[in-house]
């Protein structure tokens, strides 16, 4: 399907005018990367809101008197309604990732999700902040999951389409770093607070509701941003509506060149490159577009499908079920528990996302060097035996050491976990599912994922220092043995040519190959309308290449 082109610089063209092309790649602030860059607020409010609470949950409980005193927050009660509070993010979160498989979320694109997202964003950001009790907190918190689950998918699915494929790498890890990134801004806004030691001051007894209200100013500036100032679709998406000329034009732009006149001819090789992804883009779009909707159910039956969706459902459920967002959400809880003193607890966490965010840097630079599968394989031993340490730090070491030792070792964990799950896992999800079931797949293992999350954030919050640590550590290690026997690299795959699912074996396939009871009833001319070499009456969809 594509024709032979020469990829040596040096090449020459234009009839021996002894010019030389240069090599096609995109620059580096161009429309893709300012596009990133947007996308990546939604990755930063992720961050945000998994421990926007940690800080300040104490004084919640305090001034709703949760304990039925404004000196004390740590009572039964007051662990029942926080962990709601704190768990029912998830199940809205586990909403959102179910309202992205939809059709009509399906078919609108990541930008018009992320778009979605902002409002919920924005609505939970207005109930957190005006709460005047429980009710509105928990409706804060269900907003804003919904917003968390629509943007946790759509923002990394986002950055992978818009972003060009030798940079997709180095661009999907943002969403890594923006998520530490949150957290460590979500430690920073708990700062001013008064040390919990000291009651219900003035100020505590106000502050949560600007850091619960933060959100609001963040969606709404990424809405603006996304709907009028720059509204950029990935080409992807645009072929896949069949929007050609618009298609075209993105491309272009996103190499930083202008679209050629294919009435005059393109005029250089590099164009040429340009139409020929264009053209591949088009027979994709075409090929799952003449098959009917595939449901999960049906993928799961389908042998060509079923281990790329088994294996992403893993993978998902065990993002969460290691326990991360449980343990930035209670990090001042455990800290405590380790016996590091009360007016250092803020402290702590925030040098633990400190270290988070530098690591996350770190990562960026070795999605595409060391690859997807090395990365998450280290980050998860890491994370194993980061908690096999804390269970030995808990009972062999005296409790003047335990402090910082359990700090250390948290923050070890939490820095393994975010170079290695929390970079990897959705950039890899993104990569591993061709078109037809893209949508569908992403939008179940959210599902699984938030619902993971909701039960371990809330038995978490019953469990001591000990047990977590036990816990955490366990999952770590059946999941590090899980990876090393189902996850396959896809560094440097075509985004629709997956080691998992690739096309050379769709033949294989009972729901997308040749005969499938699957393909439309247009299909065959809906195909050959698209891999033909000849441009439609209409306008060319895309120029040949002799």
């Amino acid at each position: 399907m594509r024709a032979d082109l020469d990829e040596n610089e040096g090449k020459k063209i234009g009839g021996g005018s002894g010019k030389t092309e240069k090599p096609l790649e995109a620059p580096n602030c161009g429309i893709a990367t300012q596009a990133v860059y947007t996308g990546v607020i939604s990755s930063f409010l992720y961050g945000y809101h998994l421990c926007n609470l940690n800080s300040c949950m104490d004084f919640i409980a305090l001034h709703f008197e949760w304990c039925k005193s404004t000196v004390r927050a740590d009572c039964l009660a007051s662990a029942i309604d926080g962990g709601l509070i704190n768990a029912i993010l998830y199940l809205g979160a586990a909403a959102g990732a179910l309202l992205v498989g939809r059709p009509f979320m399906v078919n609108s694109g990541a930008r018009i999700q992320l778009l979605i997202s902002d409002v919920f964003f924005v609505a939970g950001g207005l109930f957190g902040g005006l709460a005047i009790g429980i009710k509105g907190l928990l409706l804060s918190r269900l907003f804003s999951g919904i917003g968390l689950g629509i943007s946790a998918i759509s923002a990394p699915v986002y950055i992978a389409e818009v972003s060009p494929p030798e940079c997709r790498g180095w661009h999907s890890a943002k969403h890594g770093l923006y998520i530490a990134t949150g957290l460590l801004a979500a430690e920073l806004v708990g700062l001013p607070q008064d040390p919990p030691d000291m009651g219900l001051t003035m100020r505590n007894d106000w502050w949560w509701r600007a850091i619960l209200g933060l959100p609001c100013l963040l969606a709404g500036f990424q809405f603006f941003v996304f709907k009028y100032d720059l509204p950029v679709d990935s080409v992807t998406f645009l072929v896949r509506q069949g929007r050609m000329d618009e298609a075209r034009t993105m491309l272009y732009k996103t190499y930083g060149r202008p679209p050629p006149d294919l009435e005059t001819g393109l005029g250089d090789s590099n164009a040429a490159k340009l139409e020929l992804k264009l053209k591949d883009l088009a027979v994709v779009a075409a090929e799952a577009g003449a098959t009917r909707p595939i449901t999960i159910i049906q993928a799961l039956q389908d042998p060509f499908l079923r281990c790329s969706v088994v294996v992403g459902f893993f993978l998902a459920s065990y993002q969460q079920l290691t326990g991360i967002n449980a343990l930035m959400a209670y990090s001042n809880t455990l800290f405590a528990q380790a016996g590091i003193p009360a007016n250092s607890l803020t402290l702590a966490s925030v040098l633990m996302c400190v270290a988070n965010v530098l690591v996350s840097v770190l990562s960026t630079k070795l999605v595409d060097s060391l690859g997807r599968r090395t990365l998450l394989l280290w980050g998860s031993a890491t994370q194993t035996l980061a908690m096999a340490s804390m269970v030995y730090v808990v009972h062999m070491l005296p409790a003047e050491s335990q402090g910082l030792m359990a700090f250390l070792f948290f923050s070890l964990f939490v820095v393994s976990w975010n170079y290695g799950l929390g970079a990897i896992t959705w950039l890899w999800l993104s990569e591993i599912y061709p078109m037809e079931i893209r949508g569908q797949a992403l939008s179940a293992c959210g599902v699984i994922k938030w619902i993971s999350c909701f039960f371990i954030v809330l038995i978490a919050r019953f469990l001591n220092l000990h047990l977590s640590c036990v816990l955490f550590g366990a999952v770590s290690g059946i999941g590090l043995v899980g990876m090393w026997l189902w996850v396959l690299e896809t560094k440097g795959c075509d985004i629709e040519d997956s080691p998992m699912t690739p096309r050379s074996e769709r033949s294989t396939s009972i729901l997308l190959g040749p005969g499938s009871n699957h393909a439309s009833p247009n299909s065959n001319k809906h195909l050959r309308m698209m891999m033909s070499d000849e441009p439609p009456q209409q306008g060319p969809l895309y120029a040949r290449v002799d």
